[in-house]
């Protein structure tokens, strides 16, 4: 591993290079843009998790073997994702910039752990454009980071995050009153909609032509570290940053622009359990490939302090749930991962091959609680028009932990995945 982020960092610093451009894309509007422009997308599937259930004393001890984001099931026919939004300029000069998304669908911003929070907005932000050399943008957006949470959920043929994406980077919220079942580990019922790779704040970014196909693209974000939350348990302030350098194969077509693009990240905050702060640290690197039908993504991630440490069923009643989160909260934790994809048109513009290999090792400061997740997804994607498509996917997946017999054998119940999902974009 120390191998590859060598590599990254000599591939950033050799090269100028800039996939597609999540930070205009998603925050700013072309000059011809209207007014008001509604959209939006829906995701609809079937998915099928071969596990088996191990029940001891009426507690299910399996839950990653239960599709989210109720957890109480093994095969279902589901509206993942619904969602509306409305975008567009404010003014004739196009100096404000707005976007609005509201979700509909049954996913972890509405029902986590199948709790529900009857939150409904995902996005709501105005960006400035008037200063020439950054763009300021407000409210409730997507932060700069991971290219797989900035990425638009409905232009990824995969179904379902990475293990490193699913457990670091989407975060899950835990009141202040949670309890502490053991030293440092907190664990309690979802109140709050996961964090969606999202939070409120101020940011500051803007991407510069430094020659005539390649850009260089920056962003610094200060965000209350609440998500999509209205509360503040910490009262002080998430910080992000990012950096990235692109270079153009052709003309930009929005998430389709064909080009090379190496990028950095960090984000570091507070969030508070027991009246005490604790840190929460990310950060990462990759490469973003897409050329002539081929796309390459590659991405490592690093966490520290709190960490998702799974559910866990607090129900003694037989064929029962009631799911609870459980964060490890000391600073001294660990955990890494990433991924390697490779998608590639065997008919262009319209059957994709896609496989993907992903990793996360959770946890790497205790023998006891170390968890290793590997998973290997194959598929086929069919586009209709654009992000209009069906894909297959079947994920190959793994659990150890090394340093816990008993563990072992509750996690060897796990099982492959099967995943047909429709996204239809309008």
């Amino acid at each position: 591993m120390r191998s590859i982020v060598a590599f990254f960092i000599l591939f950033i610093v050799v090269l100028s290079l800039d996939s597609a451009d999540w930070l205009y894309l998603s925050g700013t509007e072309k000059a011809s843009v209207k007014r008001i422009h509604f959209w939006g997308f829906v995701q609809a599937g079937y998915q099928n998790d071969n596990g088996s259930i191990f029940e001891k004393n009426g507690i299910n001890k399996t839950p990653f073997v239960m599709l989210p984001p109720n957890l109480d099931r093994q095969s279902s026919f589901e509206l993942n994702r619904a969602r509306l939004a409305v975008r567009g300029k404010i003014d004739d000069n196009n100096l404000f910039n707005y976007f609005i998304m509201t979700e509909f669908g049954q996913n972890g911003i509405t029902q986590p752990a199948g709790h529900t929070t009857n939150n409904y907005l995902t996005d709501a932000s105005i960006t400035y454009r008037g200063l020439g050399y950054c763009n300021i943008r407000l409210g409730q957006f997507k932060y700069p980071g991971s290219e797989e949470g900035m990425r638009a959920v409905f232009a990824t043929e995969y179904r379902n995050f990475t293990a490193a994406g699913n457990q670091l980077l989407l975060e899950r919220f835990l009141s202040n009153s949670a309890k502490e079942t053991a030293p440092g580990i907190y664990q309690a019922a979802p109140t709050e909609s996961v964090g969606a790779f999202r939070d409120r704040g101020i940011e500051l970014f803007y991407t510069v032509a430094v020659a005539k196909k390649m850009h260089v693209s920056f962003a610094g974000m200060v965000g209350s570290g609440t998500g999509l939350s209205s509360s503040n348990a910490s009262h002080k302030p998430t910080y992000y940053a990012y950096l990235a350098s692109e270079y153009l194969f052709g003309k930009v077509k929005g998430y389709l622009s064909e080009s090379l693009k190496a990028f950095v990240w960090y984000q570091k905050g507070t969030r508070r359990l027991h009246n005490t702060n604790y840190m929460r640290e990310r950060y990462g690197l990759g490469i973003d490939y897409f050329h002539n039908g081929l796309r390459i993504d590659i991405e490592y991630i690093k966490a520290r302090g709190m960490i998702y440490n799974g559910a866990k069923d607090v129900d003694t009643l037989p064929n029962s749930v009631n799911w609870e989160y459980v964060i490890a909260a000391d600073a001294d934790n660990v955990a890494d991962g990433g991924y390697i994809s490779g998608q590639y048109y065997l008919i262009a513009k319209k059957l994709e091959f896609l496989a993907r290999y992903d990793y996360l090792n959770r946890l790497t400061n205790s023998s006891s609680a170390r968890r290793d997740f590997k998973t290997t997804t194959v598929g086929l994607s069919y586009h209709f028009k654009g992000a209009t498509r069906i894909d297959l996917n079947y994920a190959f997946r793994e659990i150890k932990a090394p340093g816990n017999r008993s563990a072992q054998d509750v996690l060897d119940n796990c099982g492959n995945l099967l995943s047909i999902q429709a996204t239809l974009k309008f």
